[in-house]
């Protein structure tokens, strides 16, 4: 741990960074400045202009607690209990996923696609935290969206979340496991489901084997939920309705080969290059 207990917030947090770094977290700077807001309950940004401000022993404390967490591996949006996705503060729990950047991708091209279209009705199937479901609500004015998982300690982060960032009106949430219990049809389609196969489970980075399982990996090597997607999903787009889904970069091609009998499907690439969206639109008639 760190053997210095200097209160003045520079110094802790440059002894933090060294200290997290020979524990080998690549992100050691960003987690250090995240955990130590967390406990001074202010914003990054502040972190400047309040370097040379001392820290009570009690803030101490509890910010050695947290760096001793997360040199185990555990994530610090698991450490706090909060996370940022699309500019939105989300609660999390070890119950859940921990909502990605990457996903911040879909979403994006789900409200272009609302707005350009006029949309009115979105389903999130696999909402998780929500945070599809809940950014989708809060950037779009006239949507009604509901959202769906098959756990209920999801949905109750999910319901939790809608209510921080004020949408609770505008979703509604239903236990079902994929299209089991949803009733009636959709403009849009939006899912981010399970997809890791159990070849890449064994090899993911420690941090991930904190987050559930069942969130996570899929079988028939990672294609189960996509293929439940394409058989049935028709059944709940209406006429000229559009599916958005989060990839499995290396089962894209497998992936949007599921979906050939939809008149047209597009490949979406992230930041990095990778297949990440998979966009799918309902036939014309």
């Amino acid at each position: 741990m760190i053997k210095s207990k200097m209160k003045n917030i520079f110094t802790v947090l440059k002894e933090a960074q060294e200290f997290l770094t020979s524990h080998n977290i690549t992100e050691a700077k960003i987690d250090a400045e995240v955990l130590l807001c967390d406990v001074l309950n202010i914003e990054r940004k502040n972190l400047v202009t309040l370097r040379t401000q001392e820290i009570t022993e009690e803030q101490y404390d509890k910010f050695q607690k947290y760096l001793t967490e997360r040199i185990t591996g555990k994530p610090v949006a698991y450490i706090t209990g909060v996370t940022e996705f699309m500019g939105l503060k989300f609660n999390v729990t070890p119950d859940i996923l921990i909502p990605r950047q990457e996903t911040e991708i879909l979403v994006e091209k789900a409200n272009d696609i609302i707005k350009k279209n006029n949309f009115k009705t979105c389903l999130d199937l696999c909402t998780g935290s929500g945070c599809i479901a809940v950014s989708v609500a809060c950037f779009n004015e006239n949507i009604s969206v509901t959202a769906s998982d098959i756990s209920i300690q999801a949905l109750k982060t999910a319901r939790h979340n809608a209510g921080l960032n004020n949408v609770t009106e505008k979703i509604n949430f239903i236990c079902s496991d994929i299209f089991e219990n949803i009733k009636g049809k959709f403009d849009i389609i939006l899912s981010n489901p399970p997809y890791v196969t159990e070849a890449e489970y064994k090899c993911l980075q420690k941090e991930l084997y904190f987050e559930p399982k069942l969130a996570l990996t899929a079988p028939d090597n990672g294609l189960y939920f996509y293929k439940l997607i394409a058989q049935k999903a028709k059944n709940y787009l209406n006429e000229n309705g559009v599916i958005l889904l989060e990839l499995n970069s290396g089962l894209s091609e497998q992936i949007k080969d599921l979906f050939k009998d939809f008149s047209r499907t597009q490949i979406i690439k992230d930041y990095s290059g990778l297949d990440r969206i998979l966009k799918i639109e309902m036939r014309r008639k």
